[in-house]
């Protein structure tokens, strides 16, 4: 099921829900926050609902939309209500995890001053291959590089973008989605940072890349998922990622930077170049 759109009062979005069900298109519509989200079940009339959508924004009084409620359709065929994490979360709990270790990990490790504990959550220590460091099974290692800090500037900069992106994917998807993301791109950016320029590295900006890419994506290709990225942050991390590029802005993982933002962005397309509607 997806959301085909929004509408801006309830008698507008309970005669548009009557009128699909009269048409046969199993429909559910729901409040959030001032507005009626129209949700359609079968994802073959999605594009069909989605042009008949605008055009009832056009002129709800029509004729054609005056249908009677109806009736009920029998238990057994009912659709199941949507899961939670589709709708989204309440609690950040994902978002308030990882700045949490952020924080504990970046201010535990004195911004990586203590080498030895800062060595822990290093991708691969120095004298260390990656190979090596698998046979050992230290495979936490490739994910927590994403949890360490060398600056309190480093550290504020990357929690503030993570906060902003990763609350609203995860207020929007879920918990869930929001940890899988997190996981995969960390996965990605640190591969091929290590790949590039070896294994001491650290931050969190290769994901905020990542979730960036994401947001990015479905907001130009899947807008019924209610994401809205403006042109200025767009501008903004572009010009930000050139700048390392040319480091002018100081010693960059430009690898975590640019796989970060390469895996969010396919992550985030995906669905809409399977859909195959385009």
């Amino acid at each position: 099921m997806r959301k085909i759109g929004t509408l801006s009062s309830a008698p507008q979005a309970e005669r548009f829900g009557h009128y699909l069900s009269g048409q046969g298109i199993q429909n559910r519509v729901d409040a959030v926050n001032g507005t009626w989200e129209v949700w359609v079940y079968d994802e073959e009339k999605l594009a069909a609902c989605r042009e008949e959508l605008t055009t009832f924004q056009r002129d709800p009084e029509a004729r054609k939309y005056s249908v009677k409620v109806p009736p009920p359709a029998p238990s057994h065929k009912t659709p199941p209500p949507r899961a939670v994490p589709v709708r989204g979360s309440e609690r950040i709990q994902i978002t308030v995890i990882v700045t949490a270790l952020c924080m504990a990990i970046t201010l535990g490790t004195d911004y990586g001053n203590q080498r030895e504990m800062a060595s822990q959550f290093l991708f691969a220590p120095p004298g260390s291959g990656l190979s090596a460091i698998l046979q050992q099974g230290e495979v936490w290692r490739l994910i927590t590089p994403i949890f360490l800090h060398f600056s309190l500037l480093h550290l504020g900069f990357n929690i503030y973008m993570y906060w902003i992106l990763g609350g609203a994917i995860e207020r929007t998807r879920g918990s869930r989605t929001l940890l899988l993301l997190v996981l995969s791109i960390a996965l990605f950016s640190n591969s091929i940072q290590y790949g590039v320029g070896g294994g001491n590295f650290g931050g969190l900006s290769g994901v905020v890349y990542g979730l960036f890419g994401y947001l990015w994506m479905r907001s130009v290709f899947l807008p019924e998922d209610g994401f809205y990225v403006p042109q200025s942050l767009v501008m903004q991390m572009i010009v930000w990622g050139i700048l390392g590029l040319t480091g002018a802005v100081g010693n960059i993982a430009n690898g975590a930077h640019f796989g970060g933002l390469f895996a969010g962005m396919v992550i985030g397309a995906v669905p809409w170049l399977w859909r195959g509607d385009h």
